[in-house]
């Protein structure tokens, strides 16, 4: 067993930051391109990494956290982001095995299902929260950009975080 499966506070500290911040990215304001491209879903691409590299590192309490903060910042009803990020935890935790040692193309397609399953989820939970059929389009083309930023964050992730290995507890 490597080292990776013994989180200390200074990665579980990491996790909970990099995912507070991209949680406060995504309700910022942004106006990406002019407006034309959604503010991409930055949560669930650091749920995924955490999940495949260092699932002990990012406990479902903060995920959970983190999703009724982005509710409460959203000023949606209480649960919808907060469902939806565990269920993507739950989703990448249960696959992570499958995705060990994988290459780029098959973690952003397997990122890319994941963020669709999440959203589509969203989708149908704000739905009925709202009482009526939402438009599909922008949830989708708001999963695309998740998507196509993906790489990069994986990029990012291995070069910096996927390298540092937590010491040991005697």
């Amino acid at each position: 067993m490597d080292d990776r499966h013994f989180p200390t506070s200074g990665t579980i500290s990491v996790a909970a930051a990099l995912l507070i911040v991209s949680a406060l990215l995504m309700v910022t304001p942004l106006n990406l391109f002019g407006g034309n491209v959604p503010t991409p879903v930055l949560p669930l691409i650091v749920i995924f990494l955490y999940g495949l590299d260092r699932p002990g590192s990012l406990p479902p309490a903060l995920t959970f956290g983190t999703g009724l903060m982005m509710d409460l910042l959203f000023g949606a009803a209480l649960g919808p982001w907060a469902c939806i990020l565990l269920f993507t935890h739950a989703l990448i935790i249960w696959q992570r095995s499958y995705f060990a040692g994988r290459d780029t193309v098959v973690l952003t397609t397997g990122f890319g299902i994941a963020a669709l399953a999440g959203m589509f989820f969203f989708w149908i939970i704000m739905s009925i929260v709202m009482q009526r059929v939402l438009p599909l389009g922008g949830v989708f083309f708001q999963t695309l950009v998740t998507v196509l930023l993906f790489p990069l964050c994986l990029t990012v992730f291995r070069r910096t975080i996927g390298r540092q290995r937590p010491s040991m507890v005697a």
